[in-house]
């Protein structure tokens, strides 16, 4: 005796993530993503797309970017070094002279490595004091926009009800040299269709009947006859109402052999005409 059939379930993420690139130059797209349209009409659409533009556009300045980071790395070479030179000459001499007991001198000297102290200390606080508020500026427009991006989506929950799931916008912090804003979009995954699970929602084109009313009569002809077992072959080829493929159905003509000239060289004069001369 045979157990039970085995139970397919398919389990995965409820919420799916869309990446969305927003550049202000070309302006917002008319066009919603498949799994968003159920959510948003196409002035929404458009409105979401260019007020995330207009309040995080003013964060994208690429040539800016460039320029700094070009300033930056100039000055953690250049500044080490002058900083280095000025405050050796700057510092005091305090040379320490020592004798040792086979006679050689050894001097040392401090200096050297208080203004390789004072070099490195230096380059730290260059960085921290140029790509610090570098950071801060572009942080800032993040908190700015995800600020609005919440508002709208306390608006979109109020009209979608209580109890309803909407998709969250988020977007990243604006790229170094980025002409585009990157928008995260969260929403609710779409029920996955697999004939494994049961109870699944069947595509319409399989639940539904035929739309043209003629189509029902191609199915009446591998209907079996009263009183057959189901799921028993019947003479037109079927299991219950399925039509399936009969071996005796095919036509397949008797093999004759090759031909008598099959194997015979051919001639070179094959293909043409005598003419007579």
């Amino acid at each position: 005796m045979s157990g039970p059939a085995p139970l397919y379930l398919v389990q995965g993420n409820p919420m799916q993530t869309m990446a969305l690139r927003l550049n202000p130059d070309h302006g917002p797209s008319d066009s919603i993503p498949h799994e968003l349209q159920k959510y948003y009409s196409p002035d929404v659409w458009v409105a979401r797309q260019r007020a995330v533009m207009t309040k995080g556009g003013r964060y994208l300045k690429p040539r800016f970017d460039i320029a700094f980071a070009v300033f930056m790395f100039i000055g953690a070479l250049a500044l080490p070094i002058a900083i280095y030179y000025v405050a050796l000459h700057a510092l005091p001499n305090k040379e320490k002279v020592f004798q040792e007991a086979n006679g050689r001198v050894l001097v040392e000297d401090d200096r050297f490595w208080e203004a390789r102290a004072i070099s490195g200390a230096s380059l730290i606080g260059f960085l921290l004091l140029g790509w610090g508020p570098f950071f801060f500026w572009k942080a800032q427009g993040k908190r700015q926009v995800n600020q609005m991006l919440q508002r709208f989506r306390a608006e979109d929950a109020a009209m979608a009800g209580p109890n309803a799931t909407i998709p969250e916008w988020t977007m990243n912090m604006p790229s170094m040299g980025s002409k585009a804003l990157h928008v995260m979009i969260t929403y609710p995954r779409p029920p996955m269709m697999t004939a494994f699970q049961v109870g699944v929602q069947l595509p319409p084109y399989i639940v539904n009947q035929p739309v043209d009313p003629n189509g029902a009569r191609y199915y009446q002809q591998y209907a079996p006859p009263a009183g057959a077992p189901p799921g028993r072959r019947t003479s037109t080829g079927s299991a219950g109402s399925i039509p399936l493929y009969g071996s005796h159905n095919e036509k397949i003509p008797d093999y004759s052999g090759p031909t008598s000239n099959a194997y015979m060289p051919r001639d070179e004069k094959d293909g043409f005409d005598d003419i007579r001369v």
